[in-house]
């Protein structure tokens, strides 16, 4: 028979040396530490980013409330700024942004309101059917830009008014005004009286008995 061909070296299986092997388990820990060290930095610079967008996220969402915060303020006079006559009751967005205003509610004596006439009636006289000329405005439910200035109600001093001016006059410091507003971001507060604070509330209160221009 004739004489079979050697195999190439290269094709011989040559077995791995348990010296070899152990050097390799010796040195692994290290190459993953290795490895382990190059990611942590990496790892914490991701955090760091993540953290510092999430902090300016938050700032410019509070820049932007801020640069479009309302602020609404009750107040009363009895004279306009010609010197006419006229006691009324007003509300005005003194803040940077437009204020939607929501309920509104106005008591005298300890009882609520439910319009000009009914106001009227409890403090100054007026009987149904009596001649009087009285000016209204919408205040429920309308927006405020800012500055703009609403007198929702107004009894001018002309002669059908003789009399029940005066006695309005003497009574707007015992008219109990509160309303409640939000800004375009949904963030809603409660005044209540004159030169008062507003108050942060989550959201309208849907309790009062709402006043209504007529």
């Amino acid at each position: 028979m004739p004489a079979e061909p050697p195999e190439p070296a290269n094709a011989v299986d040559r077995p791995v040396s348990a010296a070899a092997v152990e050097q390799i388990a010796r040195w692994l820990p290290f190459a993953m530490a290795g490895h382990f060290l190059v990611g942590v930095p990496a790892l914490l610079i991701s955090l760091v980013v993540a953290y510092g967008t999430f902090v300016q996220a938050g700032a410019t969402q509070r820049m932007q409330q801020a640069a479009a915060w309302p602020f609404v303020a009750y107040g009363t006079g009895n004279y306009t700024a010609e010197g006419q006559r006229l006691v009324n009751l007003s509300f005005t967005n003194n803040g940077l942004g437009p204020a939607l205003v929501g309920a509104v509610e106005v008591r005298f004596g300890g009882r609520a309101m439910r319009s000009p006439v009914d106001l009227l009636t409890a403090c100054c006289g007026y009987r149904p059917g009596q001649s009087m000329q009285l000016r209204t405005w919408p205040i429920v439910n309308v927006a405020l830009r800012p500055g703009e200035a609403v007198l929702f109600m107004s009894l001018p001093g002309v002669p059908a008014n003789a009399g029940m001016i005066d006695r309005l006059d003497a009574a707007r410091d015992r008219i109990e005004v509160r309303a409640c507003y939000c800004s375009i971001f949904d963030d809603c507060w409660t005044v209540e009286g004159v030169q008062a604070r507003p108050q942060p509330v989550k959201a309208c209160p849907t309790d009062w008995t709402v006043w209504r221009e007529r």
